[in-house]
């Protein structure tokens, strides 16, 4: 089967409340407030209020949060050392 939409891979803040990952992405952690993903060679780290997954599929998820606290998106590197992006 093929698809008939290419996906591009994008990552999206919307009003402060969801953050939408398209394409591939690595779901390392989420606890109620603390969710930690991989994506293409970047860490992102997301802290805040009640975050929970509306979506969770392979190549796409969605992530809602009634308060954000701290997004932060580091370079992971070959070594596994992480640094300010």
């Amino acid at each position: 089967m093929r698809k008939l939409f290419e996906m591009g891979s994008l990552i999206s803040l919307e009003d402060l409340t969801s953050l939408k990952v398209l394409g591939g992405y690595e779901l390392v952690i989420i606890s109620e407030g603390y969710a930690k993903l991989r994506k293409e060679g970047y860490v992102i780290h997301i802290k805040g209020a009640d975050i929970h997954f509306d979506m969770l599929m392979e190549k796409s998820a969605l992530l809602s949060f009634t308060e954000l606290h701290e997004l932060r998106i580091t370079k992971d590197t070959m070594e596994g050392e992480m640094y300010e992006a």
